[in-house]
């Protein structure tokens, strides 16, 4: 009876693993948006919420908060950003951040909406950073996942210290790093960034598909080679001066690896409308993947909190 016992643990164990790493078979639909054409998950309908991801992730990574959002009656949208394939890759390698912020700007408008909140993590909360400076009567409320505001981030040598990636991705074999042994750096780096992430649970599968289309390294390091580059005229990206008067939340993950959690509480000042800060416990960087109903539960707490914008009105909160 105990060996019964246990080998039906295991089997539980092992339906779980696969269960969070069941591969997610819904079919991308395609936008323009500004100059690139864009590859997005939809799911839901009511008041538009706009999901970006960050690095190394696609947007298949918002999954499970997705599906929750919109079982709540939102719109949720989540696209392939510019430069991770089946989206485009950006015509003139304009990787900035203004111009990611553009994009999301264009994307809402694309798909028919005046308004919209914008989350984002990791790249996607700087671009959502991006859109909600450019244009804040269209972004109505913000979400950070990750990612401090900039008056937190300026260069120093302890932000370098914890992201080394931002000064080793300017070599020139950069792009052979990050596609040798079928990308395992990139499973390196969610295991540095994420150490406290279930190991059966971390799947790569979606980016390490993304790159390993012909240029598709390329056009995600693009983020990183753009960084020093002059703003695309037309495009504005947020900084330390710059002051977020819509709703605000920001979530981060007490043992991300990528950056010091003492970052956000020096941030906090730049949110001066309604803001609100989830810490999560045991989280790190990626906590759209390793705590989504927390996740979830934070962003719908926080929509719920935003005068209705759009067509319809969600459901309750319970």
């Amino acid at each position: 009876m105990g060996i019964r016992f246990f080998a039906a643990l295991v089997l539980v164990a092992a339906a779980a693993a696969g269960a969070a790493r069941a591969e997610d078979t819904r079919a991308f639909s395609f936008i323009e948006a500004n100059g690139v054409e864009l590859a997005y998950l939809e799911e839901g309908t009511g008041p538009l919420v706009v999901l970006l991801h960050g690095y190394p992730e696609t947007a298949r990574g918002w999954k499970q908060v997705q599906a929750k959002l919109a079982a709540a009656g939102y719109r949720v949208v989540a696209p392939n950003m510019r430069g991770y394939a089946p989206s485009g890759f950006a015509p003139d390698e304009d990787y900035t951040v203004g111009t990611l912020g553009a994009d999301a700007l264009a994307l809402i408008e694309a798909l028919g909406e005046s308004k919209a909140v914008v989350v984002g993590h990791d790249w996607g909360a700087t671009a959502a950073m991006s859109a909600a400076v450019t244009d804040p009567d269209t972004v109505v409320g913000l979400v950070s996942l990750t990612i401090p505001h900039p008056m937190a981030t300026e260069p120093s040598l302890s932000l370098f210290l914890n992201a080394p990636h931002f000064i080793y991705y300017q070599f020139p074999w950069a792009s052979w790093m990050v596609a040798r042994n079928d990308f395992a750096h990139i499973d390196g780096i969610v295991e540095a960034w994420a150490p406290t992430f279930d190991v059966d649970r971390r799947d790569t599968t979606a980016v390490k598909e993304s790159l390993a289309v012909e240029g598709g390294v390329e056009g995600v390091l693009g983020y990183y080679w753009s960084i020093s580059a002059d703003p695309t005229p037309g495009t504005q990206r947020a900084d330390k001066d710059t002051r977020f008067a819509m709703p605000s939340l920001v979530i981060a993950g007490a043992d991300d690896g990528a950056l010091d959690i003492e970052l956000f509480e020096a941030g906090k000042d730049g949110f001066t409308g309604p803001y609100t800060y989830v810490e999560l416990e045991g989280v790190g960087h990626f906590p759209q993947v390793e705590a989504p109903d927390d996740v979830a539960a934070a962003l719908l707490t926080f929509l719920g909190s935003i005068e209705p914008w759009g067509d319809a009105t969600p459901f309750p909160v319970q």
